[in-house]
């Protein structure tokens, strides 16, 4: 008859299984134990910030390449959003308009921000050649739970501004 008891090897390896297993699977697992923590608003916006940057880009992108942006042309994001002051042109088309009774339709910022400012650590918006900001949309100053998306972009006509490159941010909230 075997009187083998357990041992502390089989023990640690019984525990090590254990929690290689508890990590891998809160790891994988889509809003982990991590996004518990997050504001319910930052989780029910972001999908409305990734719309609307994929939207933007596909949209006003030169044909035949990838994320250079019409700037200062005509029918360029520049003009567009200008002559679209609170953005609901854009939430509309880019189908961001949610409201419910319960609900009421996001606000978005749009930015472009320049490398140098990207280096610095800060997001300001990038300033064109006529003092302009390249912001649009109201103000995302001291707001709280924001979703943020960003893509990497070059604008077309512009002089300066996006050396080698600027990112299109899109916040909302």
């Amino acid at each position: 008859m075997d009187t083998r008891a357990q041992t502390p090897q089989d023990f640690a390896v019984g525990v090590s299984v254990l929690l290689v297993t508890i990590i891998g699977v809160l790891a994988f697992v889509q809003g982990s134990a991590v996004g518990v923590y997050e504001s319910p608003d930052v989780q029910r916006n972001q999908p409305i910030a990734d719309r609307a940057g994929t939207y933007l880009v596909e949209n006003y992108s030169v044909d035949g390449t990838r994320n250079l942006i019409r700037y200062n042309t005509s029918g360029g994001i520049n003009a567009s959003l200008n002559a679209d002051t609170d953005l609901s042109g854009l939430k509309e088309k880019a189908g961001l308009d949610v409201a419910t009774e319960r609900r009421v339709n996001p606000r978005v910022n749009v930015t472009v921000v320049n490398a140098s400012s990207l280096k610095a650590g800060t997001r300001d918006p990038a300033v064109d050649h006529h003092d302009q900001r390249l912001a649009w949309g109201p103000d995302v100053a001291d707001r709280d739970n924001v979703a943020t998306t960003s893509r990497v972009v070059k604008l077309t006509n512009a002089t300066g501004q996006c050396d080698p490159v600027c990112w299109l941010v899109v916040r909302v909230w």
